[in-house]
């Protein structure tokens, strides 16, 4: 019985209450994310020895890093393992090559591909004030390619679902992760995609 106590909301072990601390936001939260996605956690104790906290997740989900993407003021992820670098192109360093862009990387000719078409999107990436391309480039089925974005944000690690319901005939798309805010982000696959 005591130990359910540690995951009801507002539990609080400290003595007093401040601004930024003592105020019992914390297992309850990790509880009823772990539900939401079908997993569950477990807490055991013994006095004078400490606590063991197992959280058990399904089959069905991974832990994964990926970096962040902007694109039509959407933000998207893309799995770190297929992310090569990103690099800043200028629009007069891309040539148009059998009615493809492409730029010149490492002295390597990459293609070049518009996130928004690859999407499905209304609109194109916009260079930034020094017209630049932001590209992400990854290695794709061997090749390497260029994604142009709108811009790059910060690498995390994300419990990645599977799509479910409505979203699971959407293409394009290896999962789905809840982000601290929140918010969903939607996990690009680049193999369907390019």
């Amino acid at each position: 019985m005591t130990r359910s106590l540690v995951f009801a909301a507002g539990f609080s072990t400290a003595e007093q209450i401040s601004r930024l601390s003592g105020r019992g936001v914390g297992m309850d939260v990790v509880k009823s994310s772990l539900e939401k996605v079908g997993g569950q956690v477990q807490l055991t104790s013994e006095k004078g020895k400490g606590a063991r906290i197992l959280l058990s997740l399904p089959l069905s989900i991974s832990v994964s890093n990926v970096m962040m993407v902007d694109i039509g003021g959407q933000r998207y992820g893309v799995p770190i393992d297929v992310v090569v670098e990103t690099v800043r192109v200028a629009r007069k360093n891309t040539h148009i090559i059998k009615q493809h862009r492409t730029a010149v990387l490492r002295g390597r000719i990459v293609p070049l591909y518009s996130a928004y078409d690859l999407l499905g999107s209304v609109g194109d990436p916009a260079p930034n004030d020094d017209d630049e391309f932001a590209v992400l480039v990854a290695r794709v089925a061997g090749h390497t390619v260029g994604v142009i974005v709108d811009g790059f944000a910060q690498t995390i690690d994300v419990i990645l679902k599977p799509l479910e319901g409505p979203l699971t005939h959407l293409t394009g798309f290896s999962g789905s992760a809840l982000l601290g805010d929140g918010s969903v982000l939607l996990v690009l696959d680049l193999k369907e995609l390019i």
